[in-house]
């Protein structure tokens, strides 16, 4: 199988850095507190908002998604339960997985399965129960790693296959 190589990213230090306090679902006086960051806490918002636009991602699930299609993430906060055994998940928490991944916030998801937002949370504690997590940022980065997702779900410029058959990422700035 050819795979199609992606550039590798241009991050600094300090925007990896941020992104595993995200990942790590770190709060912004921590993030803030980070003697190797140097945003106080009313400009952390602010150089979140720098990386969305730096990496081309939309929300925070999108984001730690492609921080682990790139390798810069390799593991949830919490152990994981998708990341220890193949799991096959139904074709309705597979779509609300995808959406995550791939820039839909919860009213878009509603929208496209024409449910009411309390029904897509729903499927949203059933997936998180599924994959053996507790929020959607780790849920994301599972997705990635247990090669739940295509790579080409988080960016459609990418190709259509899991992280697993691609190949490697860039290395980090």
């Amino acid at each position: 199988m050819t795979t199609t190589a992606r550039p590798a990213h241009t991050l600094t230090g300090q925007q990896v850095r941020l992104l595993g306090q995200i990942a790590a679902e770190s709060t912004i006086r921590t993030i803030a507190a980070d003697p190797e960051l140097p945003w106080g806490p009313s400009a952390v918002d602010a150089a979140v908002k720098e990386l969305l636009t730096a990496t081309g991602t939309r929300t925070a699930p999108q984001l730690v998604a492609w921080g682990a299609a790139y390798r810069l993430i390799t593991d949830t906060a919490q152990p994981c339960a998708a990341l220890c055994a193949g799991i096959r998940l139904p074709r309705r928490l597979d779509r609300v997985l995808v959406g995550w991944v791939g820039r839909r916030t919860a009213p878009e998801i509603s929208a496209d399965f024409d449910v009411t937002a309390a029904t897509v949370c729903g499927y949203g504690r059933g997936l998180r129960a599924w994959l053996g997590v507790r929020t959607q940022i780790q849920a994301s980065i599972a997705a990635v790693l247990a090669s739940l997702v295509r790579l080409s779900d988080i960016d459609p410029a990418w190709p259509a296959e899991p992280l697993h058959h691609a190949e490697p990422r860039g290395q980090a700035a």
